[in-house]
């Protein structure tokens, strides 16, 4: 799924005003049509007509589900078209530049998983390292592989500093185990305080992630909902940054 923003899709929308057939560049149906198909993309596939048939409709469903890279060429080609008007003195507004930022935004995003519902965008940061890691499963649609190669590039994680196979070898089965505190989180505070604390929450983090492994290991790969895995790999996100920047 692509991160295109709220704001970044609303100014699209009152470039082309796809409703009225366009402003500056008025699409017929063959030229929106042949617009995609130079990409190689069927817009008229059953993907995009989900929530309507319309011009509007299908470039809404695009950027909803289509990648970061994917609708940020689709884009760049738009900003070629204002272009080649605003040259030939059409119009004197530079539609084209902004497009041009709008792709650009999203071509240095890659680490960002989105999802919608019927009233809310949302937008969640992975750490880059984790994100390359599984971005070929998210592309896919493949979010039990990707939750799987999540929490094992975790695991992997912990064990580079700690030697550690398992978070119960590292925290204990009850996460009060604190000999491994400064190798992973950069300090070693005092039993009792708020941070040694924090920390104790933070082990339970990494055993949560054994546990949920150890479960999806031993089942048959099944569909997961991508609102749910989007929790599942934010939650691997976080034990991995947490351990990645000293401090956190």
């Amino acid at each position: 799924m692509s991160t295109i923003s709220s704001a970044d899709k609303q100014y699209l929308n009152n470039a082309l005003r796809l409703q009225n057939n366009g402003w500056i560049i008025r699409f017929t149906e063959e030229d929106f049509i042949q617009l995609f198909e130079e990409e190689g993309i069927d817009i008229n596939n059953k993907k995009y007509l989900i929530s309507g048939t319309s011009k509007q409709n299908r470039f809404d469903k695009f950027l909803e589900i289509e990648d970061n890279k994917t609708v940020a060429i689709l884009i760049l080609r738009l900003a070629s078209r204002f272009r080649n008007r605003e040259l030939a003195g059409v119009s004197s507004i530079k539609f084209s530049e902004s497009l041009e930022k709008i792709a650009k935004t999203l071509l240095i995003q890659p680490h960002k998983i989105s999802f919608s519902t019927d009233n809310t965008a949302v937008s969640v940061d992975i750490h880059p390292d984790l994100y390359s890691h599984i971005s070929s499963y998210i592309d896919a649609e493949d979010y039990f592989s990707a939750i799987q190669e999540a929490y094992k590039f975790v695991r992997e994680k912990l064990k580079s500093i700690t030697r550690k196979e398992r978070a119960t070898e590292v925290f204990g089965d009850n996460g009060l185990r604190d000999d491994f505190h400064k190798s992973l989180f950069g300090t070693e505070p005092l039993k009792g305080t708020p941070l040694y604390d924090s920390y104790r929450g933070y082990a339970h983090i990494y055993l949560a992630i054994q546990f949920l492994r150890n479960e999806q290991a031993h089942s048959l790969s099944k569909k997961i909902d991508r609102h749910l895995a989007l929790h599942f790999i934010t939650l691997a996100s976080l034990a991995y940054t947490l351990i990645s920047t000293k401090n956190p």
